[in-house]
């Protein structure tokens, strides 16, 4: 089989190599093609591209840039938030120990008061008691002596004269009353 003939697979190689080795006007034409396509993506294309990039890229970097001064802006913030609440308890600190300052003064003053009240009203109330002490001694002292017959009855299981032993009901009616202001004066 000669070399070129229609079944030979070195005739195949050959036209193929060919085709790549020796560019032909349709290479030429596909170049300049891309060129022009190229060149009009270069012009018209790519500068508004390039110019929302660099638009995008400003928008962003701007962004960034409030969002530090806005970080900034909050630690200072916090920071005074900090120094008003530590001042805010502070004061309350001193207001609650003020107030319980106040209140135990209060409190020593309203003991004081009452029990001065308390010494008036016993002071008050003393003589009255006493007054009244006397008036129920003197009661129980007059009826001494009926008590007396009325026992010495009781037991004797007989009546008894009162009339008859009155000196001696008065006898111990009397040493009963100095046994009381002995008694008092102590």
């Amino acid at each position: 089989m000669p070399v070129g003939a229609p079944g030979d697979p070195l005739a195949h190689a050959v036209t193929t190599a060919s085709i790549f080795l020796v560019p032909n006007g349709t290479f030429f034409a596909e170049l300049l093609l891309f060129v022009v396509v190229l060149g009009v993506v270069a012009k018209f294309i790519l500068p508004p591209l390039r110019g929302a990039m660099d638009e995008r890229a400003r928008t962003v970097r701007a962004a960034m840039d409030a969002s530090d001064e806005g970080h900034a802006e909050a630690e200072r913030l916090a920071g005074e938030r900090r120094q008003v609440l530590e001042a805010a308890r502070a004061e309350a600190r001193a207001v609650v120990e003020r107030a319980g300052s106040e209140a135990a003064a209060l409190h020593e003053s309203a003991r004081a008061e009452g029990l001065a009240q308390h010494a008036a009203l016993l002071a008050e109330a003393r003589p009255r008691i006493e007054a009244e002490r006397r008036s129920v001694e003197e009661a129980l002292l007059a009826r001494m002596g009926e008590l007396a017959v009325a026992a010495a009855a009781g037991v004797v299981g007989s009546p008894v004269d009162g009339d008859r032993h009155q000196g001696i009901i008065e006898a111990v009616v009397s040493r009963a009353r100095s046994a009381g202001h002995g008694e008092e004066e102590r």
